[in-house]
């Protein structure tokens, strides 16, 4: 898995790509907010993607964040229990918080440094949905919007038949009579 040979053409593209869209506020901001809901210091030594690779540190999290669902954390340095550590947090992110798929990482993402982009994305993901299961958590990004619906009675949706807007024409008399630009057509 880690030992990938260089990429190129456009998968190096693509991979650079990725990799300029990382955003360092944002990774310290996630750190910050793992530390806060954990209770605990982030590690300082290594990178972000090295203290989070075995997974621990996001089982504690969601543990944290969700009580009612107990994880059994892998203390093990083999790279399967320690991916089994990650997949146990983005199971307990999906079926506990409701983060839908799309806005997690995957395994790999994270323990073969692929696409850290996505997992800052993910974490902040779970923390917009965290927060509104439990408003006493400190805010991570925006908070995750609640639907708005609007109920209109049927007089008020008719007026709305009887309005033109200017794409529909109605440009007060305006024309194109009398606009020359150019030389005219020699027939």
């Amino acid at each position: 898995m880690t030992n990938r040979g260089p990429s190129y053409g456009l998968t190096k593209e693509v991979q650079d790509k990725i990799q300029a869209s990382y955003d360092m506020d944002l990774e310290q901001k996630c750190k910050d907010w793992i530390a806060t809901v954990i209770g605990e210091p982030f590690p300082e030594e290594g990178t972000f993607q090295e203290n989070l690779k075995d997974g621990k540190i996001l089982c504690r999290l969601m543990q944290t964040l969700a009580p009612q669902t107990p994880i059994k954390t892998n203390d093990s340095k083999m790279a399967f229990k320690q991916m089994e550590n990650i997949s146990h947090f983005l199971e307990g992110a999906r079926k506990d918080l409701g983060v839908g798929a799309h806005d997690l990482f995957q395994t790999t993402d994270l323990y073969d440094n692929s696409n850290m982009t996505q997992v800052l994305n993910g974490i902040t993901a779970v923390a917009r949905h965290a927060r509104a299961k439990n408003k006493n958590l400190p805010p991570l990004g925006p908070d995750l919007s609640t639907e708005n619906r609007r109920n209109f009675d049927e007089e008020t949706l008719n007026k709305g038949h009887t309005i033109l807007g200017f794409q529909a024409g109605a440009f007060k008399g305006a024309t194109q009579e009398g606009m020359t630009f150019g030389r005219p057509r020699a027939l």
